[in-house]
Parts: structure tokens; sequence; C-alpha cells
């Protein structure tokens, strides 16, 4: 069997930029004689090379390179490429262009306006060459027409018997069979109300609604050609077909599956059970080429999903009921009490114990009630509230930070992460080991590796977590050149995206800063001084 049989791709998954264009607008995509609507999404690989051969393929690929992507790297539209062996694509144009590019990487590099531009190279049949060669080794294999198996046949209408299919007459008698749609024909159902969305709706679906990191409007909208205005439209009217579907009585299978979730979920539940709750929560849906667990998320009444947890609610609100509960005991509780004491809360017993140890500040919480200089991390200077739901510490990159001294930590942002009194713990980064203690005062011992990975200079700013697995996650923001005091304090609480108006800038830094709601002026400036973000203070005026 072929590659492109024994997996079931399609080709928008071979090509990237397929997935960030309007392929719906293209018509040398869209008259396409033998293929269905939205075939380059929606059809197997192995199925459209029985339609359109490997070179015809390639050469319809090349003319998507030159005359809609110019400008992406031969290897950005067709990264099988990078894995294919050179030999593979032996003809005369291609070993012109591989002279002249020098390597084999070196040629994928180049973009296919860059190739034209090449002496001596002609780069159409470059790109058809390269392209043919690796759908070439995809095709399927030919199979005589007897072991065709029956499925692949085409059959006359009257022959065709759909597997679900009712008989034609049913004995007077007989009582009328119900065949309830069962968990793994779930997928099924959705694939059937979903499988017609056009491209700008199917985009929308894949990066605004069942995603984890939803992209701004505006990068989709540069994306497509449209203004902002229309991706809001796309999303809100995908938004009301999802509640219409959900009301349909064709639903009522998936809504039963829904109930029983949030009937087994609890208060909170590891991302890992959920996806694991149902057998088929980890295939992928082909009509929206997400998987199923994400569909289900944005239906699931309720529930959010954070970092790796799923909470009914707001989990900062959980955890604070968490600590307040374990706190308000008369005497600290075993670890088998404080099981039992949560489960007041909603949390399942068999997850209990994985939420007590991811709830941070729990073990340092009695420990910073008899610390009279801490404070909460909502009121600690130069520390903000993230869109992921931690609290970021904002570190000023000096030459002595650089030079590998120890970095202070203010003690609300150390009894956050967890860390108390007398204790030194060494946690992972990605540049490596890290030491933290509590001694005369909390500290980072050096931040010289991490500076050094992400070549940090005096002057940039780094934002440190810890995440819930105990990484040491960081964020580098390079200095800033310039810009109004608007933008600088926004960048000082790690916001890079252009804000709109002053108020509304305001707005994202009072968030930050851990106010909620709609927030006055006045009492922004507040918060910022009893925190002593006196270098906000400077700049918001």
């Amino acid at each position: 069997m072929s590659d492109g049989e024994s997996m079931n791709f399609c080709l928008s998954d071979l090509v990237p930029p397929l997935r960030w264009s309007d392929a719906a607008r293209i018509t040398a995509l869209t008259d396409r004689p033998g293929l269905p609507d939205a075939w380059w999404r929606t059809l197997p690989l192995h199925r459209v090379l029985a339609v359109l051969d490997a070179e015809a393929l390639g050469d319809l690929l090349t003319g998507l390179a030159l005359d809609h992507w110019p400008a992406a790297a031969v290897g950005d539209v067709l990264p099988a490429l990078y894995v294919m062996d050179p030999d593979e694509a032996d003809d005369p144009q291609v070993a012109i262009a591989l002279d002249r590019a020098g390597s084999w990487h070196g040629l994928l590099a180049l973009s296919g306006r860059e190739l034209a531009d090449q002496p001596f190279v002609k780069a159409r049949p470059v790109l058809t060459a390269l392209f043919t060669a690796v759908f070439s080794q995809m095709a399927p294999e030919e199979v005589p027409p007897e072991e065709i198996p029956p499925r692949e046949e085409a059959a006359e209408p009257e022959q065709a018997e759909p597997e679900h299919a009712a008989p034609a007459e049913e004995p007077e008698h007989a009582e009328p069979a119900e065949e309830p749609v069962l968990d793994q024909d779930l997928p099924a159902l959705i694939d059937a109300a979903f499988g017609d969305l056009d491209d700008q709706t199917w985009m929308v679906a894949q990066n605004r609604v069942f995603t984890g990191e939803p992209s701004a409007p505006e990068q989709l909208a540069k994306l497509l050609a449209v203004p902002p205005a229309v991706i809001h439209e796309s999303e809100a009217a995908l938004r009301d077909r999802l509640s219409r579907w959900l009301a349909l009585p064709v639903a009522a299978p998936y809504n039963q599956h829904l109930a029983r979730l949030t009937d087994e979920l609890g208060a909170a539940v590891p991302k890992s059970r959920f996806v694991a709750a149902a057998e088929w929560h980890e295939r992928e849906l082909r009509s929206l080429e997400v998987p199923a667990w994400r569909f289900v998320l944005a239906t699931l009444p309720g529930h959010r999903l954070s970092g790796d947890w799923l909470v009914a609610g707001d989990i900062e609100e959980l955890r604070e009921k968490t600590r307040n509960l374990i706190a308000s005991a008369e005497r600290p509780p075993t670890v088998s009490q404080a099981l039992e004491m949560i489960s007041s809360l909603g949390i399942r017993p068999d997850v209990a114990r994985q939420w007590l140890e991811s709830v941070p500040q729990l073990r340092a919480q009695k420990a910073d009630r008899r610390q009279s200089g801490l404070k909460d991390v909502a009121l600690t200077r130069r520390c903000f509230r993230q869109p992921d739901g931690r609290w970021w510490l904002r570190v000023d990159v000096s030459g002595e930070h650089l030079d590998g001294v120890e970095v202070p930590l203010p003690s609300g942002f150390a009894a956050y992460i967890g860390l108390v009194p007398g204790e030194d713990r060494t946690v992972h980064s990605a540049a490596g080991e890290v030491a933290l203690s509590w001694r005369a005062r909390p500290a980072l011992d050096s931040l010289r590796g991490i500076l050094s990975e992400i070549s940090a200079e005096e002057g940039s700013h780094i934002f440190l977590t810890l995440s819930e697995e105990g990484m040491l996650r960081v964020r580098h923001l390079p200095a800033a050149d310039g810009g109004d005091q608007t933008s600088r304090a926004l960048r000082l609480v790690g916001y890079t995206t252009p804000s709109g108006t002053p108020e509304q800038a305001e707005q994202v830094i009072a968030t930050r800063v851990g106010l909620a709601g709609d927030v006055e002026r006045p009492e922004l400036l507040a918060r910022l001084r009893e925190r002593g973000d006196r270098d906000l203070l400077t700049l918001l005026g």
C-alpha cells in the first residue's frame, strides 16, 4: 500500500498555504471535473490522485505557488520536500536549480519569485518536477479490476444499499425499529451538520471557535483580504448556526453526550481525563479538521479550559475557594481530610489529589499568614496576570543580570509560585535547571543561562512564571525603540498589540493588575500606587 493510501490526509494537510488562503476563490482548484467541492480539504489524497495523476497535481500546485504564493519558500509550500531524497527529483531543470542554490535546503529556501529570478533557471518546470516527485511517491498502486474492493466500484442508484437505509417495505405488523445514535457515530453526526462550510467560515472555525489559541480577527482579515468586520460577522454567524443545530431534534444524541459529560466531570477535571472521556474525542472531525474534543469543549455549557484543567467557571475562583477552605480548618488537615473537604466544592474523588497538588500557594498559605511582609500577588509590583490566567513577574534586564547575579523575587510572587521560607528548589526551564531559594529573601539564583539563550540585552524585559508542571516559563520582550507613553506602559505589562484609544489601554492594564469589569481611571491609578508600580504611574500621567 502506498503512503497516500495508508495515511488518510488531504492536500491541505500537505500544503499549509491552502489553510491560510481563501481557496474557494481560486478557480484552478474549484474547476476540477470529477472532484467534489472543497476537495483539497475533504478528500483523502489517494482518491485525489485517482482523478488527477501525480504530474497533473504537481502542475496544479506549481500554478498556485507562482500565481498565489510567490513569496512563499518552496519548502513551505510543500514541506514533504525536506524529507525527500533529492535523487527522487531526477530532472535536468532541477539539477540546474540545485547547482545555482548550492544545496537542497538552499533550493527549498527560495521562493517561487526568487527561483524565477535565478539565471538559467526555469521556475515552472523546476517546481513541477519537485512537486510531482513527492506526489508520485504517494500515488495509489494500480489494482487489477478483479481485486478492486466492492466499495470502490461504481454502482447504479437502484443497486446502492446505504448502510443505514431502511427496507423498501415494512410488514404492516412490524414495529418501527429505532436505531439510537451510538457515541461512536457522533463524529459523523457533526460532520453531516458542518461539512458544507465555505473556506472563510472554515478558517474562522479553525482559528477562532474550535481552538485554544484564537487568532486575532485582524490577522485573519489580512490573510483573507477582507475587513475585520467580515471576520466578526462570520464568527457570529457560525456560533449562531452552532446554537441552532444544538436545538434541533437531530442533535439530541449529542446533547445527551454533553449531559453525561457534565455529570461525570464535576467542578474540575484534568484535560487529559476530558479528552479520554470518550473514544471518539481524540478523532479528527473531517468537516472541521479539528480534534473532536475541541468541538465538544466549545459546546460544553459552563466549562472552560485553563491550562491543563477543565473547570466549571473561573479556575482562579475555584483555586481561591480551595485555599480558603483548607485555611479555615481549625487544625491543618491531613491529606485524606483535605481530599474529603474539597468534595464540597464539586471536585470528584478520583481527581481530588491532582487538584490539590495543582493549586498554587496552597503549601505556602499558612506560612504566608505568619509573614506580615507578604502581599497578595495581585498587589505585588511588576506582577501581571496574562491571558493564560497565570501571574507573571516582569524583570527589567540589567547588565548585572547578564553577568549572572542573583535575582530577588517579590515575596507575593514567591508565595504565588509555591515557594516557602527556608525552601530551596530547582526547577526546569528551556535553558536548563534554575535554582530558587527563600533564605533572607526569596530569590532566583541566576538568569544568565536563560538570558543568553534568548539573546536578551540590557534594557529588554523578560516575564517569568511557573507552569502547572513546575516548569519555569519565560517570555522575552526586546527593548522598545521609542513609542508613545501609552504603548510603553502597555509593553511593561506584557501587551504588545496596538491598543486603540488611551481608555482601551487603561482597561488592558487594569485587567493585567487584577481589576475586573469596567475600571475608572482613578481606581486604576490607586491600584498602581498600592502596588508600587511607579514606572506605570509616570507613563500614564
